[in-house]
């Protein structure tokens, strides 16, 4: 449902953390951006360091910090009218996720479900890892968001087909 000028969209959490880094973003090319996932309310995460060097790459573990849905909400404003621009969403509850979505829906022009963090208790790949939890979450959000809806997912669950499956069904507009 969306129309990108070429397939490349920023990755949740890389630079998405507000509207001017968007911004740059989105003038320097991208197809799209993904934002910084955003709960209901304002979350620290964790202490540093966040963020170490392993054979191979980067592992970070930074526990989903963000200012709450309601100041994001003017980061995405600041954002808008280049490329598209995805909103990453993450709650504790179906009902948590869904009010986000709902939120921050009215000003991006899809919804990120992020159901694979690691990290954090209670969200992310705890509901991501199960189908049913997932096709609830994923029909509660299309209830109340008019636009495409994404859901991300890890590879880290027993069957990742059987949970994107799930999604499929419910109506998820792309995994």
């Amino acid at each position: 449902g969306l129309s990108l000028s070429n397939p490349t969209m920023l990755s949740s959490g890389v630079l998405g953390s507000s509207g001017t880094f968007m911004r740059r973003v989105a003038e320097s090319g991208a197809g799209a951006v993904v934002t910084k996932s955003v709960g209901s309310k304002p979350r620290e995460g964790y202490p540093n360091p966040t963020v170490t060097m392993v054979v191979g790459g980067y592992l970070n573990a930074i526990g989903l910090p963000n200012p709450g849905v309601e100041a994001f909400v003017k980061e995405v404003l600041v954002a808008r009218g280049i490329v598209p621009i995805v909103a990453s969403v993450f709650g504790f509850s179906v009902e948590d996720i869904a009010e986000t979505a709902k939120k921050i829906g009215k000003v991006a022009d899809a919804v990120e479900l992020n159901l694979s963090c690691p990290h954090v208790e209670g969200t992310g790949l705890e509901v991501g890892s199960d189908p049913e939890l997932v096709s609830k979450v994923v029909r509660e959000v299309k209830g109340v968001v008019d636009k495409p809806v994404f859901v991300k997912l890890s590879p880290l669950v027993a069957d990742i087909v059987g949970v994107a499956k799930s999604c499929e069904k419910s109506g998820a507009n792309a995994i």
